[in-house]
């Protein structure tokens, strides 16, 4: 991915400044310009894992001819993980007014920003079916005041266990982890139906764990090896992805294969993803706020759901777990990391 050198000052500015108080500070340092319109940005992990996708939705406003400290400012709020703080950051970027507020990671700060504001038009970028999570009605044309782009990869999940039990260690059972808060029980009880149907088909138990309320993944990861865990399927929750690099040490230290939803974790180490784009819909959701201040109304700008889905591998890791992938995975693999 190109990045131009006003881009790239930009995001590096942004990994430095991540050790700051994210509740506070602005995306870029810059001298007052208050003719500019201003995006509010609402993120709700630590921005580090997700440098990436921001430079994606940089890009996606720059199509449509807004450059950041040129004709358009971004104002920056992140809870860092703590949902209970999202509230107060929507609420303040609300006072500020800006032209157009974007919405990162979870459907939280959707839903914080739309409590907060119902005439600022809102942009998300999120993980989850933005219908069944209640933040629109229709997705050709969303009412009120809120649009964006989602992935909705959850139906995946039964694919991407069938994959990690073409390479599984044999008789070993599998996991599932999800985070039953996010959705209600008649949906969590079809995915467990769905994967324990595709486990038992090849030849493998399926624990599954459930992270509500247990914010203890060392413990989590200690029971799965209890119970002889050989590989384990994660959910696409943004939950995961504070513990994103815990959750990579923890597969290696206790050699229990993982299968994640997007590539960032295999990049970072870890064996394998299978799921959409993540940078994507990142990008559409810069450019429907490039499109808003121009002057469209979110309800005329569709939801967008993922068009492609990718598959990664890192051979480096299946080595040290001792793990062979199959030739036909590698040949279906979008990238494998040697």
């Amino acid at each position: 991915m190109t990045i131009d050198i006003g881009r790239r000052e930009f995001i590096t500015f942004l990994g430095g400044a991540a050790a700051m108080s994210s509740s506070v500070w602005p995306l870029a340092a810059r001298a007052q310009q208050p003719a500019l319109p201003e995006i509010g940005i609402l993120n709700s992990v630590v921005v580090g894992p997700i440098i990436d996708r921001l430079d994606a939705l940089l890009e996606g406003l720059e199509d449509t001819r807004f450059v950041v400290d040129r004709n358009v400012t971004i104002e920056y709020r992140s809870s860092d993980g703590r949902p209970n703080v999202l509230p107060g950051l929507a609420a303040e970027l609300v006072r500020r007014n800006p032209a157009v507020i974007v919405c990162l990671t979870s459907a939280s700060t959707v839903r914080a920003a739309m409590d907060a504001t119902s005439t600022i038009p809102i942009v998300f970028a999120i993980s989850g079916d933005p219908t069944a999570l209640g933040l629109v009605a229709n997705l050709q044309r969303p009412e009120r005041n809120v649009t964006g782009a989602a992935r909705v990869t959850e139906p995946l999940n039964p694919e991407r266990l069938k994959v990690l039990c073409e390479f599984a260690p044999p008789a070993r059972p599998v996991a599932f982890l999800l985070n039953s808060n996010r959705v209600s029980a008649d949906i969590t009880n079809e995915r467990i139906r769905e994967m324990e149907m595709v486990a038992h088909a090849a030849g493998h138990q399926l624990v599954v764990i459930d992270l509500a309320g247990r914010p203890d993944i060392v413990a989590i990861f200690a029971g799965m090896a209890k119970q002889g865990v050989g590989a384990f399927v994660i959910s696409t929750e943004a939950l995961f992805n504070v513990w994103r690099d815990q959750v990579i040490g923890l597969s290696a230290s206790t050699g229990i294969a993982a299968m994640f939803p997007n590539r960032e974790y295999v990049l970072a180490g870890g064996l394998i993803s299978y799921g959409a784009d993540f940078y994507e819909h990142y990008r559409v959701a810069g450019t429907y706020a490039g499109r808003i201040l121009k002057g469209e109304k979110p309800a005329d700008l569709p939801v967008l759901l993922p068009t492609k889905t990718e598959m990664v591998i890192n051979l480096k890791t299946a080595k040290a777990l001792g793990l062979t992938i199959p030739q036909t995975l590698l040949r279906d693999a979008s990238e494998v990391i040697e």
